[in-house]
């Protein structure tokens, strides 16, 4: 993410984003997007919700490097018409910070938000594992090690709370996609290994993304499970 003004975006319809940015939003997706989806009664005791007045929010999430490219250009096909990066929570007794990033995308074509899902199955811990080191590099710092794992059979499942009465696991897929990203550098310096919990949950034209930082050994995996279910519940952009 980047650091910059953020203003609302006046007549063109509401939009947190960039002093002077020129409006390219669906005014009915932008407003569901800066919803709140996320509680901090979902996330349990402790958690304590963070201003993020100064982040501007990165319209193209991805990296530089080739697995990024190929899922850019999938993505692009389903144009994005709203996004919001604005909420983060911290658990107060420990340097846990969770932040809620919100994207629309204008195409609801099933065939292309399946391709959308594909790539990213087949390419996210390719493409993540390259932006982190790509935002090192941006902060003219060398990256440490760095592994990014997907999740499937070793963690929570999330009960997808909003799916069909009457449906089942095999009609209803999982909408989360859960990946682990640890990240070294600078443990030789702080003696400390930090982990991100990368879940993506998908329904429909949305797509959200939760992000937790967390030091090595700390035990969040349930209550993310919770807070992906809770927003799953709330994830319904207008109709087209």
């Amino acid at each position: 993410m980047a650091i910059g003004r953020k203003q609302k975006a006046g007549a063109e319809g509401r939009r947190t984003g960039p002093g002077g940015e020129a409006p390219w939003w669906d005014p009915e997706d932008q407003a569901f997007a800066e919803r709140p989806l996320l509680a901090r009664s979902d996330l349990g005791k402790g958690w304590q919700s963070v201003p993020m007045f100064n982040n501007a929010e990165r319209l193209d999430p991805h990296g530089d490097d080739p697995a990024s490219e190929e899922l850019r250009t999938i993505r692009a096909r389903r144009r994005l018409t709203a996004l919001d990066e604005g909420a983060a929570w911290r658990l107060r007794r420990a340097g846990v910070l969770a932040v809620v990033r919100t994207e629309v995308f204008a195409d609801d074509d099933p065939a292309d938000r399946a391709a959308h899902r594909d790539a990213w199955d087949r390419l996210g811990t390719i493409c993540l594992d390259a932006v982190w080191r790509q935002r090192w590099t941006e902060r003219d710092r060398a990256p440490g090690w760095i592994e990014a794992l997907r999740r499937r059979g070793d963690r929570p499942a999330v009960a997808d709370l909003s799916a069909p009465a009457g449906s089942t696991e095999a009609d209803a897929p999982d909408p989360v996609d859960w990946i682990t990203v640890e990240d070294q550098t600078g443990t030789v310096e702080s003696g400390l290994v930090t982990q991100y919990e990368h879940l993506t949950l998908w329904r429909g034209r949305a797509l959200v993304t939760l992000t937790v930082r967390h030091g090595q050994g700390d035990d969040v995996d349930d209550a993310l499970a919770v807070a992906a279910a809770a927003v799953l519940r709330r994830m319904a952009p207008p109709a087209r």
